[in-house]
C-alpha cells in the first residue's frame, strides 16, 4: 500500500513540529547550564512533545499496518481507534459515503479526530483542579494537540488539491 497524499501532508508536518521541539530540547540537554536557566521552557516543549508525538506515532503506526494486514473488517484502523471510531455516527456516516479507495483516509482522519476530541475533554477536565505548574503541563498538552489537530486538517483540505 502507497502512502496516500494525506498520510505525508500529515507525518511532515508533525514530524517537523517533533525535530523542532527535539532541537530545542537536546540542544539543552547538552548545555546543562542553558537547561537550568531556561527549565520551564524545556519542561514545556516536552509536554508539547508528548502528545504531537502521540499522534504522529499513531498515524504512523496505523498505516504502516494498514500496510501489512487487511483492516477494512476495522475501519483501517488499530482495534482502540476503530472502537473510538465508531463512537461517532457523524464520522461514519463520512466514511460510509466514501468512495472505497478513499475510506482509508476517511476513517484515519475522523479517527484522529476522535481521539483527539477525546485526548482533549480527558486534560480539560483537569484543569480546573490543578496547581500552578499542573495548569501550565495541562496547557502545553492541549496545545500540541490543537497544534496537531490543525496538522491533520490541513492536511486534509489539500490531499486533493
Amino acid at each position: 500500500m502507497t502512502d496516500t497524499k494525506f498520510y505525508k501532508l500529515a507525518d511532515e508536518a508533525l514530524s517537523r513540529e517533533c525535530a523542532r521541539i527535539e532541537s530545542f530540547t537536546d540542544a539543552l540537554d547538552k548545555d546543562p547550564a542553558a537547561k537550568k536557566a531556561q527549565i520551564a521552557a524545556y519542561k514545556c516543549a516536552k509536554y508539547r512533545y508528548a502528545t504531537v508525538s502521540l499522534i504522529h506515532s499513531t498515524i504512523h503506526n496505523i498505516n504502516r499496518c494498514r500496510g501489512l494486514h487487511d483492516m477494512s473488517a476495522f475501519h483501517y484502523l488499530l482495534l482502540p481507534f476503530d472502537e473510538l471510531f465508531k463512537q461517532h455516527e457523524d464520522y461514519l456516516a463520512l466514511y460510509d459515503a466514501a468512495n472505497d479507495a478513499d475510506k482509508p483516509d476517511y476513517s484515519l482522519y475522523y479517527a484522529m479526530l476522535a481521539f483527539i476530541e477525546s485526548e482533549t475533554a480527558k486534560l480539560e477536565s483537569k484543569l480546573p483542579h490543578a496547581s500552578d505548574w499542573e495548569t501550565v503541563e495541562l496547557t502545553e498538552r492541549l496545545g500540541g494537540l490543537r497544534f496537531a489537530k490543525v496538522c491533520l486538517d490541513e492536511a486534509w483540505s489539500q490531499r486533493e488539491v
